[in-house]
């Protein structure tokens, strides 16, 4: 990043671009130039905006959901798997929702959104059940909410299910959907299969050079051997300047010094707050604390509030009046009352306390000085970078240039678009590095790519070679297309065999009969099986032939190893009746229509969104959440 920062700031363009700005920020002012370049919403739907803050908090969510059912993503791998575009399109989905409801008049009342809100468990007090207005703000701050955001939110949510509700509610699939659905997935056939081994083909000749050729022209394309590039790839990383840092004691000493307050670690207290609506109930708590009575007791008898503050610093108690009471109070002394800011009155009760610590320098010795190196290493990375691209201009070779600076050089002797070498095998240096490889493979021969970030690195990549797609040669490939000639003349008279045995069934002859003439064995004589069944037979496409075949049809088709063929005679069908299990076939008219009403309601809601003539800022989302994905950035 560094070095494209540097490179930018080369040459007159740069300079003319800095002297415009200049003059306009003299003229204008810093705001007055910026003001309206670029919109700062992610989307704009319907006259709605979906902000980057929204997003934001959306992922944040989704991921601590994710995190909570012990799916540890990272925010880094969610990005690289496109989940901040899928949740904007959510998003943008909701908002343009919410606005289609507004202009049809439907909206939730202020009572239905309260009555929703109030069932929600983490805003009732756990003592009374009862709504509770600082559990409440409580759940609001752990989601990242603000109360109108919320509760418009929670509006909005409701008011589309009921508009979604009432645009399906007409959807009702017939009751025929409910018997084909029983019969289709209740239905056995009863077969034979027979089995036939490769030696039915018999003695297969090599084929003559001709054959061969002609082959070899048929399978060009599964011959073909992609680009390859070889490349050189530069390094600029911290880590590697970080060991030639020499920090002195007197300099981690001053570090720790300009540092002490903020990890001086402070006193803290562990206590139980009772909010009292007087003064009069508040010395009655008091007076039951002091007898022995748990808060929890004390607050259900007086119908008020019980909270108790764990290990909490004083900038933790959001009272200031309640704080300072806590805060000059001894563990376990009479409890105290208190007329507090944010409630009326407080009785507190400390419990335990834990001593302020003061840091210690050895403990943080090594820590900080790690910090002061890493920050001097971006010094010498910075200025052989400088140097590095001193040395390119005057027309010192790359790796030369990076070696004689101290960057890391990799050499990559080939490989594809995909990051394999000539083996197929993954070049390590290349592992999951899909935006290096597209800038490899769209920078010139010869020429060299500006750094761009990778991991904890920023990488440049030099196309040293470029050897171009080819087919491999005949020569090459010789003894590999003689074996794959005689693999193929091999299932083309296995197929024949059992083309055959199709073929003397259909003219009168027993199946089991014909199957023995044939050279076939009998694996399964006259058996009942199903869909699930017919699928784990091990060829390909018989058991889909068998389901698709009429009463006293013979199918065939090769085992999936192909050394062998498979035919099967449809003996009887066996399809259930819909009268024998009424129950069984309305759930399966009902799971069809559930799934025919979301597929309308997704139509509804796309053709809603197109409605709303979308605008989204591509731009500042890229920026928001840059990914190293190739792939995710053209989605």
């Amino acid at each position: 990043m560094l070095a494209q920062l540097r490179s930018l700031t080369r040459g007159i363009v740069a300079y003319v671009l800095l002297f415009l700005l200049v003059v306009a920020f003299a003229i204008w002012g810093i705001n007055d130039v910026f003001r309206g370049v670029g919109s700062q919403n992610l989307a704009d739907v319907g006259g709605r905006k979906v902000t980057p803050a929204m997003l934001s908090r959306e992922l944040d969510l989704t991921l601590r959901g994710e995190r909570n059912q012990g799916n540890n993503i990272s925010q880094e791998e969610a990005i690289q798997a496109g989940l901040h575009r899928r949740l904007l399109e959510s998003l943008i989905a909701r908002n343009a929702m919410y606005s289609y409801a507004e202009k049809v008049g439907v909206a939730a009342s202020d009572r239905q959104v309260a009555e929703r809100i109030r069932q929600i468990p983490n805003v009732l007090n756990p003592v009374t059940g009862a709504f509770d207005q600082d559990a409440y703000r409580q759940f609001l701050a752990t989601l990242g909410y603000s109360q109108s955001e919320f509760e418009h939110d929670i509006r909005g949510d409701m008011t589309t299910q009921m508009l979604m509700g009432t645009l399906v509610a007409g959807i009702r699939a017939p009751s025929s959907f409910g018997e084909l659905a029983f019969v289709y997935q209740g239905e056995t056939r009863t077969v034979t299969i027979a089995e036939a081994p490769a030696s039915v083909a018999g003695t297969i000749a090599a084929p003559t050079e001709a054959q061969l050729q002609t082959f070899y022209q048929e399978s060009a394309e599964q011959l073909r051997v992609p680009e390859f590039r070889a490349l050189t790839l530069v390094y600029a990383r911290v880590g590697d300047f970080v060991g030639r840092v020499n920090v002195p004691d007197e300099r981690i000493r001053q570090e720790f010094e300009s540092r002490r307050a903020a990890l001086t670690q402070p006193e803290k207290r562990s206590y139980v707050r009772i909010a009292a609506q007087n003064q009069a109930q508040a010395n009655d708590a008091a007076a039951r604390l002091a007898r022995g009575e748990t808060p929890e007791a004390i607050a259900s008898a007086l119908g008020v509030q019980a909270t108790r503050g764990e290990n909490q610093a004083r900038t933790d108690v959001p009272d200031s009046r309640v704080a300072e009471a806590v805060f000059t109070t001894q563990p376990r002394s009479a409890p105290r009352v208190v007329q507090g800011e944010l409630s009326p009155w407080v009785v507190i009760q400390v419990t335990a306390l834990t001593p302020a610590v003061e840091p210690s320098f050895e403990a943080q010795r090594a820590e900080l000085r790690a910090a002061i190196a890493q920050e001097e290493a971006s010094d010498l990375l910075n200025t052989a970078i400088g140097a590095f691209e001193d040395a390119r201009a005057a027309g010192t070779a790359i790796a030369d240039a990076a070696r004689q600076n101290g960057l890391a050089v990799v050499t990559v002797p080939a490989t594809t678009a995909q990051g394999q070498d000539r083996s197929g095998a993954p070049v390590a240096a290349l592992a999951d590095q899909a935006e290096l490889l597209r800038t490899a493979f769209q920078t010139p021969e010869g020429e060299a790519s500006d750094f761009m970030p990778v991991g904890d690195a920023d990488v440049l990549v030099t196309v040293d070679r470029i050897i171009p797609e080819s087919t491999r040669p005949f020569a090459e490939v010789r003894a590999d297309l003689q074996t794959a000639w005689i693999g193929r003349e091999r299932a083309n008279r296995l197929r024949e065999a059992g083309a055959h045995l199709a073929e003397a069934v259909r003219g009168g002859t027993p199946f089991a009969q014909a199957a023995r003439a044939a050279g076939f064995q009998i694996r399964i004589s006259s058996q009942a099986i199903n869909r699930q069944m017919a699928g784990q037979i091990p060829s390909r496409g018989l058991g889909a032939q068998i389901f698709n075949g009429a009463e006293g049809a013979v199918v065939t088709d090769l085992r999936v190893d192909g050394e062998a063929v498979l035919a099967a005679v449809v003996e009887h069908i066996n399809r259930p009746d819909p009268a024998a299990a009424p129950q069984v076939v309305e759930a399966a008219r009902a799971q069809l229509q559930q799934s025919i009403s979301n597929s309308f309601g997704e139509a509804l809601q796309a053709q809603v969104v197109e409605a709303a003539q979308v605008r989204r800022n591509d731009q500042l989302l890229s920026r928001m959440y840059p990914s190293q994905n190739a792939d995710d950035e053209q989605q």
